[in-house]
């Protein structure tokens, strides 16, 4: 399980302390394992600074962060990398450009250590990168020894997902994992997403601006605006979410939808 308590998150601008921008204000949040929470919210809403804050890119300035009893509060982003996976919204941040597809996965395969390629390039964890790799459908099983900087975005998106859920994370981070893509290949990855999910009964938290994706995945949405969590539904009440509805809640809380997330309509 994953428990925020009151936690906040203020960025200085400058000396003028009257324009530090409060990106979280007393968020206090509980992901049950096995849970697949959908984040929805206008830009500047704390989404992605939420994500930054668990995965220990930002330190909150108040409050804890708890994963199945830790305490990582103020444990380093690197220290948390052992237990949590992450898939960033540009395919090409996840995976090293001039490394084959299975030297990739071999640093995958060593999260949270010390990085060596020579301690994950044998053969036993070449047969486990095949055969992770073949569940995908997409032929990259035939490529391990191709340059992950010569795949398509779809497919090298595909194989950071992987590479992610490798270790069976304690909780999978998804920052608009899909936002880059076309629809066609975005759908493949958010269906490859909910099969991994699914299969490994991971906890996840996935950042979308497609409205449809935020309803139709997941068993749990939670909606932010200004740095606090203004809605969180989940079973038969989100199930019955439309739209319409999403849009009209972004609108009484006084937000300005982004183009993008007008377009997922």
């Amino acid at each position: 399980m994953l428990t925020l308590s009151h936690v906040s998150k203020t960025f200085k601008v400058d000396d003028n302390k009257d324009n530090d921008r409060k990106a979280l204000i007393d968020v206090s949040l509980e992901v049950a394992e096995g849970e697949f929470l959908t984040v929805i919210g206008g830009n500047g809403s704390g989404k992605t600074t939420l994500l930054n804050v668990i995965a220990g890119v930002f330190m909150s300035d108040e409050g804890s962060i708890i994963l199945n009893g830790v305490n990582l509060t103020k444990v380093k982003e690197h220290r948390r990398a052992k237990a949590i996976g992450r898939v960033f919204q540009d395919p090409m941040v996840g995976t090293v450009a001039g490394m084959s597809v299975e030297e990739n996965m071999s640093l995958a395969l060593r999260r949270g250590t010390i990085p060596s390629l020579q301690w994950g390039l044998t053969a036993k964890n070449r047969t486990l990168f095949t055969n992770e790799l073949s569940k995908l459908q997409l032929g990259l099983e035939k490529r391990l020894f191709t340059k992950a900087g010569l795949l398509s975005g779809g497919q090298r998106q595909a194989l950071t997902l992987v590479m992610a859920t490798l270790r069976r994370p304690e909780l999978l981070l998804l920052d608009e994992h899909t936002a880059a893509l076309d629809p066609k290949t975005a759908k493949t990855v958010m269906d490859l997403t909910e099969r991994l999910i699914q299969e490994q009964h991971l906890t996840a938290i996935m950042i979308t601006h497609n409205m449809k994706d935020a309803i139709r995945y997941g068993n749990r949405l939670v909606m932010m605006s200004e740095g606090r969590i203004i809605l969180d539904v989940k079973g038969e009440e989100k199930a019955n979410l439309t739209v319409e509805e999403l849009i009209q809640k972004f609108q009484s809380a006084g937000d300005v939808l982004p183009d993008d997330m007008l377009l997922s309509k």
